[in-house]
């Protein structure tokens, strides 16, 4: 007989962090998947260290299947997961440095219920810092998404124009997968040096007609990196996240995006503009260091 299809297909993409992985296996394990079942798709990226020996422990009530994808890259390593079909009927992307709740899957599976006609989703997520005492800008709001890639979700939100989910903590309704479609591969983009795969297969669903819809119900803790807490890594991400924002809204042009859409049809205003911007958030960089106290500045 042929095995039951999985409710709930959960990927991980890992490459030498076998701790971490482990740390996130277990607390899916512990979570409550009552009425549902679940799966976990352990993807190597190329590691070199005990990831196989971690997913291949016995972890009571969670199948664990452990692929190799030898091309580093995570979009690489999404579609070998994607490749080993059959997966769930919802298929949840998570990284190995996420720590979901004990109701994460039944959070998932209300959530994809409660819109039938929505075909991609994302939960809160907050970070789990690595020290007890963090610097005071750490913790501003606005930093919260580029900077330490979570999601304040506070109630049902419909995803508006040219805005995507976290590539950490999401997931879609398999049958966005029936045409074929796979994550962007090829290296990083030159100028950012960070993929953008997620945020283009997300942009793309929207580009095809696909709804997607952001609640607070699964939740899941991002266990932040200690080199993120340095001021100088976060200013070489800004410029990283900044430039890789506009490769994913303008590269390939996509006729739903608002900012795709001004761009083409205004050129030299919206260049205009993006200078204005530069130059008026330099002088504020600049303003800043008159400030006499280093956390406020």
């Amino acid at each position: 007989m042929p095995k039951p299809v999985a409710h709930i297909s959960v990927v991980i993409c890992t490459r030498n962090r076998a701790e971490s992985l482990r740390e996130t296996l277990a607390c899916l394990a512990r979570a409550d998947k009552t009425g549902l079942r679940c799966e976990v798709v352990v993807v190597d990226n190329g590691g070199t260290d005990h990831t196989a020996a971690v997913a291949s422990e016995p972890i009571l009530g969670l199948p664990i299947h452990y692929l190799v994808e030898p091309l580093t890259g995570k979009s690489h390593a999404l579609n070998r997961a994607l490749a080993n079909a059959p997966l769930g009927e919802i298929v949840a992307v998570l990284d190995d440095d996420m720590s979901p709740h004990p109701d994460w899957f039944a959070g998932v599976k209300a959530i994809c219920d409660r819109w039938p006609d929505k075909d991609y989703f994302t939960g809160r997520s907050y970070c789990i810092w690595p020290v007890p005492k963090v610097p005071d800008w750490c913790t501003h709001p606005r930093l919260r998404g580029w900077a330490f890639s979570v999601m304040s979700v506070s109630k049902e939100t419909e995803v508006s124009d040219g805005r995507w989910f976290s590539g950490n903590h999401f997931w879609f309704r398999s049958r966005v997968l029936n045409d074929g479609r796979r994550f962007e591969t090829g290296q990083p983009d030159l100028s950012t040096h960070i993929e953008m795969s997620e945020p283009q297969f997300m942009l793309k669903l929207a580009e095809d007609g696909f709804g997607g819809l952001m609640a607070p119900d699964a939740v899941c803790g991002h266990r932040i990196q200690p080199d993120l807490l340095k001021f100088e890594v976060l200013q070489r991400r800004a410029v990283r996240v900044g430039r890789g924002f506009a490769v994913a809204r303008l590269q390939p042009y996509k006729a739903r995006i608002k900012q795709a859409r001004l761009f083409r049809a205004h050129p030299f205003l919206s260049r205009l503009f993006c200078a204005a911007s530069l130059i008026g958030w330099g002088a504020i960089h600049l303003a800043s260091w008159l400030h006499p106290a280093p956390s406020a500045r």
